[in-house]
């Protein structure tokens, strides 16, 4: 969201591409702010937020405005694997690009695919990680782990899967239903991930997914 911004040359992508260029954090009041006000273009669904809460401050102001979430996604990867990824991923961009402009067009190019940058954002990582693990965990949030050291359809797989055990339970025709049994509606849930969140505003199996 923060690239959408960045590439529309908004004053909010004026004021965070600096940032984010060094690799540094933003700062958690406005993410949320721009977090939540996109949540509200998708009402009634589950949303997965990749790569957010990166900071206790981050999970707190989120659950302050948002409300307690509803799971955890821990994304678990070895650094060593990522710097690869980044790397290989800054390469691709590069080689796009160069191909974009033999053929007239443009290709946007990740300007923090790079060593020095991916070094930096691993360390804020493990700066702001276990306090914010530890407090998703003293609120009760199921944290659910996943390994993400495997191929990108493995780990897209592994995330399917959650989707669909996160599905609402079939509901019974209302003459079938069990005499006295109330049925319990969830509002105003969200779901965090370590390195993503996920929320719910009413029952729905859609989930929508911003990065």
């Amino acid at each position: 969201m923060l690239r959408e911004e960045v590439e529309a040359q908004t004053p909010l992508g004026r004021e965070v591409a600096e940032i984010m260029a060094r690799g540094d954090l933003v700062s958690s009041a406005l993410v949320t702010a721009l977090m939540r006000r996109r949540m509200r273009l998708h009402p009634g669904r589950r949303i997965l937020l990749d790569g957010f809460p990166r900071s206790l401050e981050n999970a707190r102001d989120f659950v302050e405005l948002c409300g307690p979430p509803e799971l955890a996604l821990h994304l678990d990867c070895d650094d060593t694997v990522l710097i690869e990824r980044i790397l290989a991923r800054g390469g691709k961009s590069a080689k796009d690009a160069e191909r974009a402009a033999s053929e007239g067009e443009q290709v946007n190019v990740r300007s923090d695919d790079n060593v020095h940058t991916a070094i930096q954002r691993l360390k804020n990582y493990h700066k702001h990680h276990p306090t914010t693990m530890s407090w998703l965990k003293e609120i009760r949030v199921p944290i659910v782990e996943l390994d993400c050291s495997g191929s990108k359809d493995d780990v897209w797989q592994q995330l399917m899967a959650i989707g669909r055990l996160m599905r609402p339970a079939v509901k019974l025709p209302q003459q079938t239903s069990v005499q006295g049994s109330q049925q319990q509606h969830r509002e105003g849930n969200m779901a965090l991930n370590g390195n993503a969140a996920v929320s719910q505003n009413a029952v729905n199996e859609d989930i929508q997914w911003m990065a």
